[in-house]
């Protein structure tokens, strides 16, 4: 049903136009008068319906159904006026001129003249209409994109005079939009852009060329409170009768700017990065490594100062300050507390805005570095704690707040990749210098210690050979024993080198009197004279206190004594041999080096290693009664 009435309301026009063409065609065929007249009398009409039908048939592929619904309305109104003048005419003007009896003629030209002019009439009103329902659609689709968008939309004239400000305007310059209406666009603008914002609109009015691009145009925006922003213009231009305007859809870009800063900003800390992690990876020794990572943490990052505190046991030790100022004077801190103990403990960067509010009277984060007996007197503000695994911690002091980002984070972790590469590259040669040295010891020993007790053997043996007698049996016998112990310090080297495994609490006197029952000590005697306690690998030490017996009672003879007692930071071993000369006391620690012609040279030389491997350090002295004393104690 619908579509029946859709289809009657789209040809209307053209059905009125075919009712009226058979009306005029039906009034000629009635008519009893001359043809040409009978013509002349139904022309108009004729000529108005054959337009109807021609022109219904044009609306149908051109216009609405809604519009050819008006305008078939507007032609059957003129018909029905177009009668009812026709009517008037006839019986109240015309009657008392016809002669009674006869007929009253009913003529069909008022109607099809009335005809024309309706839908003529209404074609251009609804065309009219709907020109203005168009324009009226546009203003309120303008003002709902305008009025809900987020950015500010400002329309002006060929002279640069607002003509129209949504509320967004008012939210990014600051002026409510009753205000800037009738002002000039470059109030919105600092004043170095405003005369080439003039002379650019001027030049387009005249010659037609821009001098910008109007799409996507970066300039500056000007608050009401005098502040710049950066801002992003697109615009273009349309005519209303005879105004020329231009409209602007006008963001601050504020956000994406600092964005893109702060892009530039990690890329050129990037860069940086790569220049100092290259110097940083070349230093020869940890020393340069820390110094060089002090100094690129200024340069990469936007500190004031940069300190590096290396791990030693619990404690943060100062090792390198970018400042370059003594580090003698500097205090170690506890590795777990404070925010170097705490960046260092859970290995991530910390990063702190304002240490206003989180230091204390007993903690200043300068403290967490290493205090500096020449300190800045003025307190940093924004901290970069950088973890570099298990050799500590840099931290980077700023005295602005907030001097550190997010993506600093990023290139803070890439930093303490390259500096722990480093120093695992460093440590790693040294294990390879120390490995090769001891591959030269072990090639000194093959061709001279060892082939010496061979050569003797070999000597002895072609004398039992020739000469048949078996007294040469006790040197062969010696210079196996000698080879043997050789080769089972060689042995211990190789195999343990400096290693020390799990510590725990040792008794000095247990510890001494059980190394004791390990080696031959004929008629040497041990004395110990404490009972403290030692944080030590036992097997380790057993082997420090068994090779100090041995080499006292090797240069003591069948007599000595040897006494084993404590220290303020560590315990000795002191025997009453000849002692060793003090020229010679910074030799006997060598490998190979003995002043016994059946000693091995290795005693002493496995001491000292696993002395150190424990964080030690040994001394050799005299002792209370001329011999030889070693003092171990805490580095």
């Amino acid at each position: 049903m619908r579509d029946w009435s859709r289809t009657v309301s789209q040809w209307s026009v053209a059905i009125l136009g075919f009712g009226l063409l058979l009306l005029t065609l039906a009034r000629a065929a009635t008519d009893t008068d001359d043809p040409l007249i009978d013509f002349i009398e139904v022309a108009a009409p004729f000529v108005v319906g054959i337009g109807l039908i021609v022109g219904g048939i044009w609306l149908t592929r051109t216009s609405p159904v809604a519009r050819i619904r008006q305008l078939s309305k507007w032609t059957l109104g003129g018909a029905i006026v177009g009668v009812a003048v026709n009517l008037w005419f006839v019986f109240i003007i015309s009657l008392e001129q016809v002669p009674a009896g006869e007929p009253v003629v009913l003529n069909l030209n008022g109607a099809g003249i009335f005809m024309a002019a309706g839908v003529l009439l209404g074609y251009y009103a609804t065309g009219l209409q709907a020109r203005e329902n168009q324009l009226e659609l546009s203003k309120n689709r303008f003002r709902a994109l305008t009025e809900n968008s987020s950015f500010a939309v400002i329309s002006i004239d060929k002279n640069s005079t607002i003509r129209y400000a949504n509320d967004a305007t008012e939210v990014l310059f600051g002026y409510p939009t009753t205000d800037l209406v009738g002002e000039p666009l470059t109030k919105l603008m600092p004043a170095r852009f405003r005369e080439a914002h003039l002379e650019g609109l001027s030049q387009y009015r005249s010659q037609g060329t821009r001098t910008v691009d109007w799409d996507g145009l970066e300039l500056a925006g000007l608050r009401a409170d005098g502040e710049e922003f950066p801002v992003e213009i697109s615009f273009g231009e349309y005519v209303v009768a005879d105004d020329h305007l231009f409209t602007g859809v006008i963001q601050d870009i504020s956000d994406r700017k600092a964005a893109e800063q702060q892009l530039r900003d990690h890329t050129s800390k990037v860069t940086q990065l790569h220049e100092v992690a290259t110097e940083i990876t070349s230093a020869a020794s940890t020393e340069q490594v820390y110094q060089r990572t002090a100094d690129g943490v200024v340069d990469v990052f936007p500190a004031a100062v940069a300190r590096v505190a290396i791990a030693d046991g619990d404690q943060l030790v100062l090792a390198a300050s970018s400042d370059h100022e003594s580090l003698e004077e500097c205090q170690p801190i506890s590795a777990t507390i404070g925010y170097a103990g705490q960046s260092y403990q859970s290995g991530e960067v910390l990063r702190l805005d304002d240490l206003t509010d989180t230091r204390s009277a007993a903690q200043s984060p300068l403290q967490d570095g290493g205090s500096l007996p020449d300190a800045d007197p003025v307190e940093p503000r924004a901290l970069l704690s950088i973890p570099l695994g298990e050799y500590g911690v840099v931290q980077a002091f700023a005295h602005e707040p907030a001097a550190f980002s997010e993506r600093d984070e990023e290139v803070a972790e890439m930093l303490a990749t390259h500096v722990t590469t480093a120093l695992q590259r460093i440590e790693a040669e040294a294990t390879i210098r120390r490995e090769r040295d001891r591959l030269e010891e072990f090639a000194s020993i093959l061709s001279h210690d060892l082939r010496n007790p061979l050569n003797v053997a070999q000597g002895r043996l072609e004398l039992i050979q020739m000469t048949g007698e078996i007294d040469h049996v006790e040197a062969i016998d010696r210079a196996l024993d000698r080879m043997e112990r050789l080769i089972e310090d060689m042995l211990t080297l190789a195999r343990e080198g400096d290693a020390v495994g799990e510590t725990q609490p040792v008794a000095l006197r247990t510890l001494a009197n059980q190394a004791w029952n390990n080696v031959a000590t004929e008629s040497a005697s041990l004395e110990v004279e404490s009972s403290v306690q030692i944080d030590a690998d036992h097997s380790r030490l057993i082997q420090v206190f068994e090779n100090l017996y041995r080499n006292a009672i090797e240069h003591g003879g069948d007599g000595v004594t040897i006494r084993v007692g404590s220290l303020d930071d560590g315990f000795y071993i002191e025997d009453t041999g000849p002692g060793i000369p003090e020229d010679e006391r910074d030799d006997i620690f060598e490998s190979g080096y003995t002043t016994n012609q059946d000693g091995t040279g290795f005693g002493l030389a496995i001491v000292k290693r696993i002395v150190e491997a424990h964080r030690w350090e040994i001394d050799v002295t005299a002792g209370r009664d001329g011999g030889a004393r070693f003092e171990i104690s805490d580095v």
